[in-house]
């Protein structure tokens, strides 16, 4: 489908999360510019590394704050499709602290609504902190499951 066949170069130089890494730095180049531009294995991918990327960095509240957490429907979705069951899990456990379980698409809605569940000291981050703490535990493979899900599909990926 593309004229260049970089993620199977980067599968056949590299393995695990480092290859999922370098598969990561490709697909954000068109992700933040346009991601519609990306076939849907690819978006899929992209959605889940960027959860992962803003759970690791500034938990459950930095995802749902920021641009990614426009698309958690769609990563809910790409968490199923590549088989995840733990990440998943936790995942569906954050979506399911906002109010009756429905996150906005729209990230500003989505703010107002974090605005109104900052507790007494101000910060919402203990919402989120007892899954932050079951997602940083890595229970579950993501890299290979994401990295099967890849290979199945890589007529699908640049």
């Amino acid at each position: 489908m593309f004229f260049k066949k970089n993620t199977e170069k980067i599968l056949q130089t590299k393995i695990g999360q480092d290859a999922i890494i370098e598969i990561g730095k490709l697909l954000a180049q068109i992700f933040y510019k346009n991601h519609e531009k990306l076939t849907l294995p690819e978006r899929n991918i992209a959605y889940i590394l960027e959860l992962e990327r803003d759970v690791n960095n500034d938990g459950f509240d930095g995802y749902f704050h920021n641009i990614p957490g426009n698309f958690t429907k769609e990563t809910l979705n790409a968490l199923k499709i590549i088989g995840s069951k733990t990440f998943l899990k936790i995942f569906e456990n954050a979506v399911n602290r906002f109010p009756d379980g429905i996150v906005p698409i729209d990230r500003f809605e989505r703010q107002d609504i974090l605005l109104k569940l900052l507790n007494k000291n101000g910060d919402y981050m203990d919402l989120w902190n007892d899954l932050d703490k079951e997602f940083y535990k890595y229970e579950e493979d993501i890299y290979t499951l994401m990295i099967d899900y890849i290979k199945n599909n890589i007529k699908d990926f640049r």
